[in-house]
């Protein structure tokens, strides 16, 4: 068996994190993984690895001061 430890958290948390479970005997500890992995699966399909290298790029270009304002894509585009 794995070695346990315990956390603290408020009445209040504790009493939100009982109605997210998906009945009522399922340990804390099941129910926190399951919606950790859940949320992990959910961010995996929102951004490719492409994405993120377009994201870091876009970043640097910003910081070295490559990019238009808003005022100059309207000049630009007659708005």
């Amino acid at each position: 068996m794995e070695s346990m430890t315990s956390i603290q958290v408020s009445k209040n948390s504790k009493e939100m994190w009982s109605t997210l479970k998906n009945y009522p005997s399922e340990s804390f500890e099941a129910m926190i993984n399951r919606i950790l992995k859940s949320q992990a699966d959910e961010d995996a399909e929102l951004l490719t690895d492409k994405d993120i290298l377009e994201i870091e790029q876009s970043i640097k270009d910003v910081k070295k001061g490559k990019f238009k304002t808003l005022e100059q894509m309207k000049t630009k585009y007659g708005l």
